[in-house]
């Protein structure tokens, strides 16, 4: 059973918010009023931290958030750290001012991007593996400088650095919480070296506790053995079954070919989205489910982590705690439109997963009680 408390976030969609992929819909386009908006009902509904993307189409990450940071009072920041983009000493100072501005509210989520055509508008040269080499040693620079008692000299494969120093120092010491996801061995290493947290993007609990076993054998490598596990999915909730699954079929309906073909072929050479194309095409005949309440429908339009939780709240509540069962403590999710989603799940779910999962003191170390 897990040994730390369940922690749940939402997510910011930066590109704009919408009430379904086909036509007709609704669309809330890119704005301060729209991300506050968003981040509020995250924050009221009991989410711990809002997860913002970075593809082209997505206003720029730290700014948005830093914007939103100053608007909310608990909710922190999970902002990506992408290798090539900035310099890992310009990032150390931007991730350790937010900190201490913030007081604590920031985590770092560490992405290598995996779509070529995006990558090279904005110059990444790097090969997959090597944007997983230049991450690593940028964690290793910036773990340095936010330790260090004075100036650095570094001599690495992709930077050297000369008398390097940061201040302030993080908030949040030694640093910030570090997240990552991704499915192939250079992600999986990587994670294990650094991550306190591992995302997977979705599968069913049997295949995601092999990864869960694999990634922990690999930190263990490391000499690392407190590092933990999440999902990052959609989730579609209501009060009964039958609205469930009409709300998430209506996500998808009145899409087009044209729309799926522009999906199949954004993948790139991410490992991780490749595998939300395999989930929806292998249960393509089944409706798209890939477990009684796993729905794959919305990989078929949209990039990125598309697996989506369908159900009323104790179905959804149930599903969840299976990837509790293998070991996945955190959550951080997503669904449409994304302010009536968040209430929805803070509402009717979360105080199921919380209550089922309640931490009790019975030691300086929490543990968890799970109910019968």
């Amino acid at each position: 059973m897990p040994d730390s408390p369940i922690r749940f976030g939402w997510y910011i969609p930066t590109h704009g918010d919408l009430s379904s992929f086909g036509e007709p819909r609704e669309e809330w386009p890119p704005s301060m009023e729209m991300f506050e908006r968003v981040a509020l009902a995250a924050e009221s509904a009991g989410f711990e931290y809002a997860l913002v993307p970075v593809t082209p189409t997505c206003w720029e990450a730290w700014i948005s958030t830093a914007m939103m940071s100053a608007r909310t009072t608990k909710l922190t920041m999970l902002v990506a750290a992408r290798p090539g983009y900035i310099l890992p000493t310009q990032m150390a100072r931007m991730i350790a001012a937010f900190d201490q501005l913030s007081e604590g509210r920031v985590y770092i989520n560490l992405i290598a991007g995996g779509n070529p055509r995006e990558l090279a508008g904005d110059g990444i040269t790097y090969s997959h593996d090597e944007r997983y080499e230049v991450m690593d040693e940028s964690v290793e620079v910036m773990k340095a400088l936010w330790t260090a008692e004075g100036r650095i000299d570094w001599d690495g494969k992709y930077y050297q650095l000369k008398g390097a120093h940061v201040y302030p120092k993080p908030f949040q010491r030694p640093w910030p919480r570090f997240y990552i996801g991704g499915e192939s061995d250079a992600a999986r290493d990587v994670g294990a070296k650094h991550a306190d947290c591992y995302f997977f993007w979705g599968d069913t609990p049997e295949r995601t506790a092999a990864k869960v076993i694999d990634v922990n054998r690999r930190a263990a490598g490391f000499g690392r053995s407190q590092i933990s596990f999440g999902m990052r999915l959609q989730v579609c909730v209501r009060e009964t079954e039958d609205e469930a699954w009409a709300a998430a079929h209506r996500l998808i309906a009145g899409t087009s070919d044209a729309q799926r073909r522009a999906r199949k072929h954004w993948r790139g050479d991410s490992q991780a989205d490749s595998r939300m194309w395999q989930l929806a095409d292998e249960s393509r005949d089944n409706g798209y489910r890939i477990a009684p309440h796993l729905w794959s429908g919305l990989s078929t339009v949209r990039g990125g982590a598309g697996l989506a939780v369908v159900g009323n709240p104790q179905q959804v509540a149930d599903t969840l705690q299976e990837f509790v069962e293998i070991g996945c403590t955190e959550f951080c999710l997503s669904g449409y439109p994304h302010d009536d989603e968040a209430k929805r799940f803070g509402d009717w779910v979360m105080p199921l997963v919380h209550e089922r999962n309640r931490v009790v003191s019975t030691s300086d170390e929490p543990v968890l009680a799970v109910a019968d």
